[in-house]
């Protein structure tokens, strides 16, 4: 009995470790699809982390974040700008990956609370929150080099629809999720 309580466990283990890894490739992907609009690239970190937080629940979508992030940070090229390593904390869009962790939080948090999968609006909102989370705390940090006025004008203006555009989305990846996993 003790063996077979062991063996779930290592199984849920593995499961987890492979889930974190495509969450991972998922936002390594995501931060390839860019394009340069200014300081701030448009790219589909903010929906990739969104989702991931939303398909992972809290605590499994933040470690998958994070450890994407520690890629970057230790110097792999995974971010959608040329900075990586200590680098990549200090320039313009640092604000934006420092989010990523509580966004993927809060898409967690309410994916667990019933905001995801089936309920479409609710997910559509979950969704739209993590988004414009990270857009917004990168506006802040984004601010501090180059003032509020324009911080908000090339940090923040031109990705409110691209927030939208990708809650919708991932609602629907989401919903397709769960029509899926309940056949």
């Amino acid at each position: 009995m003790k063996v077979l309580a062991q063996n779930r466990t290592r199984a849920f283990d593995k499961k987890a470790v492979v889930k974190c890894a495509a969450a991972v490739a998922l936002l390594i992907a995501a931060s390839k699809v860019s394009f340069a609009i200014g300081p701030v690239p448009l790219t589909m970190q903010t929906f990739a982390v969104a989702v991931v937080g939303a398909w992972l629940g809290t605590r499994q979508g933040v470690v998958a974040v994070v450890a994407y992030l520690a890629l970057g940070f230790a110097g792999l090229p995974v971010f959608a700008t040329p900075l990586c390593g200590p680098a990549a904390l200090m320039g313009p869009t640092a604000g934006y990956l420092v989010s990523f962790p509580m966004a993927a939080a809060i898409s967690g948090l309410l994916a667990e609370r019933g905001w995801t999968g089936k309920r479409i609006f609710a997910s559509f909102i979950n969704q739209y929150a993590s988004n414009i989370f990270i857009v917004f705390f990168g506006t802040i940090w984004l601010s501090a080099t180059l003032g509020v006025e324009k911080a908000v004008m090339v940090g923040f203006v031109p990705f409110v629809i691209g927030a939208l555009l990708k809650a919708i989305l991932g609602t629907a990846v989401l919903y397709a999720k769960a029509l899926s996993s309940r056949k």
